[in-house]
C-alpha cells in the first residue's frame, strides 16, 4: 500500500547495487559518443547528441585526457570556437559518470567562471547519466550551486584563477584552466598560477590530470605557448584528394581572389598543383591524423589547431580571407589590434607585433649609410638632450641631437661602469655631462637637458645627484605606462629625498614620463629614412643597440579578465636603448622643441651660423676636456678620484672653445634650485 515517503530500504539497496556495477571502461571520446548531449538552451549551433565525428580533430585530446592514459598534462593552443570548451566538458562528463573526484575548473575572471560554470550545469541536466549523479538544484541546497557541484564521489568547483585562496584552499586530482594566457602573471604574490593549480593536484601522484587550454596571446609572455612547447608539440595532417599528401593546413597557402569569389588551398605535394575547394575538407578531417613535433617532458601531450580545421558550416575559408583583408587595412591605417586578434583567435599565433614593425636589421642598416660616428655632431643638428638609464652595476648614457621638425641623431652612447650607490660613480657621469660637442660649422654645443630614470634600486642617489643641479636642467624622471599620458609632466612632484641618513622632506623634484605616448611616438617614426621625425643612428654603434630599440611591442593584454593596450618585452631581451629614447624624448618636450615652428628653427639655425664667424680659427684641445666645473659642485668634484675608463668604440672628440651665448636655442622652459638658495 503506498504511503507517500520513500522506501529508504530501495533507495540503499539501489545505491548499493550501483556501487557494486563496474564503471563503464570507456575512452572520453567513446563516453561522449555515448552518452553527451549538448543542450538547446545553452546557444549550441548543433544541439542534441554529440558526435565526434563532426570534429575528429578532438577524438585524439579527449583519449589523452583519460585516466587510462599516462600523460600527465594536456595543452590545447587552438582557435576560437573549435574545441576547446567542448573537449573539457565532455572530459568533466565522463569523470563523474566513470572516475569521480574533486575537479577544480579555473577561469581568468569570476564573470567567465559564472557563464562556463551555468554551461556545465545545463549540460548535466541535459545528459541523463550525469543527472542522476549530481545533487539536484534546490534554492535552499548548497550542493549545487552557481560556483559547486557536488556528485557521487566528489565536486566540481568553478573559480576565477586571480586569487591564492581559490587555488590553494582544496585539493583536486583534475584541474581545468581555460583561457591561461588571460590570467594573471603573479597572483598575490604568491607566484605563477599554473604551478599553484597543479599543486592541487600533488597528493593524487600520476593519477593527477591537468588540462590547459586557450588561444595565444603575446610572443614571450603566452603561457600557453610555454605549455605547448614543453609538451611533444602535435600538429594535424590531414591528406590531399587528389595525391594523399599529408600535410598541415597552413594560412600562407590559402589563395583567393580580390572578390573573395573563389577561395582555394594549394596542395603543399612536391608533385601537386592542386588547388583544393573547401568541400574536400568533411573527408580531409575524417582521413586526417595527429603527428609529434617533437619529443617534448614525457609528461605534456601538446595540440595546435588553427581555424582552416573548422568543420564545413562553421567559420569557412572565405570569411577567414575576409577578416584577413579587413585586419590588414586597418594595419595599414596604423592600428594592429585586429591583426593581432586575426593572429591569436583565428590561426591560434602569438602576436609579434614586431613582425609588422620596423626590424633591428633596417635600422642597422640605415645606420651603416650614415656619415658620421658617434661623439660627432651631424650637419642638421641644432639642440643636444640627454638621458640616463640606472643599472644595479652600471649607468647607460645616451645623448641625442635634434634639428627642425624632431629629426634626431643619436651621437653618443656608452656605459659608465660602477656602482651606482658609489658617488665615484656619479662624479664620472657629472664629468660627462659637462662635455661640449663640436658642430661641423666650428660651433660646439653643450647638452641643454638630462632626463636621469629613478625607478629602480637606486632612487635617493638619483634624487641626490639631480636635486643640486637642476639648474643645469638635470632631472629626475619616472615612467607611468597609461594610455593618455603626457610625455612629461607640466610640472614635477615633490618628494622626499634621504641621504646619508638624513631625510629632508619635499627636498626633490621628480617628473612623470608618459612612457606608453612617447614609446607610440617613437615607434611610428622608425620608417621614417630622412627629414621631420625621422632617427638617424651613428654608424659605430654596436648590433645589440639595435635589437634593444624594437625590443617592445604594442599588444593587447587581460589584466583580470579586462582588456589593456600596453608596450610589453619578451623574458629575455634588453630594452634599455629604447627607454633612453623615451627619456630624451621626453627632455625635448621639457623644451619645447616639439612646438618649434619653421621659424624657431631657422632662428637656431642662424645662431649657429652666426656664432661659427667668431669661432673660426680656434682649435680645439688634444685631449677631451669638462668645461670647468661651476662652484655649487666644485666640493664634490675635489674630493673624487680620476675618471675611470669608459665603455665605447671611439673616444669622444676634442670639445671646441665654450660658444657665443647666441648659439643657445631657446628655451621655453626654465628651473630654479631652491635647495641652492636654502644653503
Amino acid at each position: 500500500m503506498p504511503t507517500g515517503y520513500a522506501d529508504g530500504a530501495e533507495v540503499y539497496r539501489e545505491a548499493y547495487c550501483r556501487g557494486l556495477t563496474p564503471d563503464p571502461e570507456l575512452w572520453v571520446d567513446e563516453w561522449a559518443d555515448e552518452y553527451m548531449r549538448i543542450p538547446r538552451d545553452t546557444g549550441a549551433a548543433e544541439p542534441g547528441k554529440y558526435r565526434t565525428a563532426r570534429t575528429p580533430y578532438a577524438r585524439e585530446p579527449m583519449r589523452c585526457l583519460s585516466p587510462a592514459h599516462p600523460c600527465k598534462r594536456v595543452v590545447t593552443k587552438v582557435a576560437s570556437q573549435l574545441m576547446k570548451t567542448q573537449i573539457a566538458l565532455n572530459w568533466i562528463g565522463a569523470l563523474i559518470h566513470m572516475a569521480p573526484s574533486n575537479i577544480l575548473t579555473l577561469l581568468p575572471s569570476i564573470g567567465l567562471a559564472k557563464r562556463v560554470s551555468s554551461r556545465i550545469g545545463k549540460t548535466m541536466d541535459a545528459t541523463p547519466e550525469l543527472k542522476a549523479r549530481v545533487a539536484a538544484n534546490r534554492s535552499r541546497d548548497a550542493r549545487n550551486t552557481i560556483d559547486t557541484k557536488e556528485f557521487e564521489g566528489g565536486t566540481l568547483y568553478a573559480t576565477t584563477a586571480g586569487s591564492a585562496a581559490n587555488l590553494s584552499e582544496l585539493s583536486a586530482r583534475y584541474v581545468y584552466g581555460d583561457e591561461v594566457d588571460r590570467w594573471d602573471v603573479d597572483v598575490d604574490q604568491e607566484g605563477d598560477p599554473i604551478k599553484l593549480a597543479e599543486a592541487r593536484g600533488s597528493t593524487f601522484g600520476r593519477n593527477a590530470k591537468f588540462y590547459f587550454s586557450s588561444s595565444p596571446l603575446i610572443k614571450g609572455a603566452s603561457r600557453i605557448d610555454d605549455l605547448f612547447m614543453m609538451g611533444d608539440q602535435r600538429h594535424y595532417y590531414v591528406p590531399c584528394p587528389t595525391c594523399g599528401h599529408m600535410q598541415v593546413l597552413k594560412w600562407e597557402s590559402l589563395l583567393y581572389s580580390s572578390d573573395f569569389s573563389t577561395v582555394h588551398y594549394q596542395c603543399a605535394g612536391p608533385e601537386c598543383d592542386v588547388l583544393i575547394e573547401e568541400h574536400h575538407k568533411a573527408e580531409m578531417l575524417a582521413k586526417g591524423e595527429w603527428r609529434a613535433h617533437a619529443q617534448g617532458d614525457g609528461e605534456t601531450v601538446s595540440f595546435h589547431l588553427n581555424a582552416l580545421y573548422a568543420p564545413l558550416g562553421w567559420h569557412s575559408w572565405v570569411m577567414l580571407a575576409r577578416e584577413f583583408e579587413e585586419a590588414k587595412r586597418a594595419q595599414d591605417r596604423g592600428d594592429l589590434e585586429p591583426m593581432q586578434v586575426f593572429y591569436n583567435t583565428r590561426l591560434a599565433e602569438v602576436w609579434d607585433s614586431a613582425i609588422e614593425q620596423t626590424k633591428a636589421e633596417v635600422l642597422q642598416a640605415r645606420a651603416l649609410q650614415e656619415d658620421y660616428v658617434l661623439g660627432t655632431l651631424p650637419v642638421g643638428a641644432l639642440a643636444l638632450t640627454a638621458s640616463v638609464d640606472v643599472q644595479a652595476n652600471r649607468l647607460e648614457l645616451m645623448v641625442m641631437a635634434w634639428g627642425a621638425g624632431m629629426e634626431r641623431w643619436v651621437v653618443d652612447h656608452l656605459v659608465i661602469p660602477g656602482d651606482p650607490a658609489d658617488e665615484r660613480t656619479w662624479a664620472l657621469l657629472d664629468d660627462r655631462l659637462k662635455i661640449r660637442y663640436r658642430h661641423p660649422c666650428g660651433v660646439s654645443l653643450g647638452i641643454l637637458a638630462t632626463g636621469i630614470d629613478s625607478g629602480g634600486h637606486h632612487t635617493h642617489e638619483v634624487y641626490q645627484f639631480t636635486r643640486v643641479r637642476r639648474w643645469r636642467n638635470v632631472f629626475a624622471l619616472k615612467g607611468a605606462s597609461k594610455p593618455g599620458r603626457p610625455v612629461i609632466a607640466q610640472r614635477p612632484s615633490q618628494v622626499d629625498v634621504t641621504w646619508k641618513g638624513q631625510t629632508e622632506r619635499n627636498g626633490a623634484e621628480l617628473w612623470i614620463v608618459g612612457t606608453d605616448t612617447a614609446k607610440d611616438w617613437i615607434y611610428n617614426r622608425y620608417s621614417f629614412e630622412t627629414g621631420p621625425g625621422a632617427l638617424h643612428f651613428a654608424k659605430d654603434l654596436p648590433d645589440e643597440f639595435f635589437q634593444q630599440c624594437v625590443a617592445e611591442r604594442k599588444v593587447a593584454r587581460y589584466v583580470k579578465g579586462y582588456k589593456r593596450i600596453e608596450w610589453v618585452k619578451s623574458k629575455a631581451e634588453r630594452n634599455e636603448a629604447l627607454d633612453l629614447m623615451v627619456y630624451n624624448l621626453a627632455m625635448a618636450n621639457f623644451l619645447g622643441l616639439h612646438r618649434y615652428g619653421e621659424h624657431d628653427w631657422d632662428k637656431l639655425r642662424q645662431a649657429l651660423a652666426q656664432a661659427s664667424l667668431f669661432d673660426q680659427g680656434e682649435s680645439p684641445p688634444a685631449r677631451p676636456q669638462a668645461i670647468e666645473s661651476d662652484s655649487d659642485d666644485q666640493e664634490d668634484e675635489d674630493t673624487s678620484p680620476p675618471p675611470a675608463p669608459i665603455k665605447r668604440n671611439d673616444p669622444p672628440p676634442p670639445p671646441p672653445p665654450a660658444p657665443r651665448a647666441g648659439s643657445q636655442p631657446m628655451q621655453r622652459r626654465s628651473s630654479n634650485s631652491g635647495y641652492l638658495k636654502r644653503r
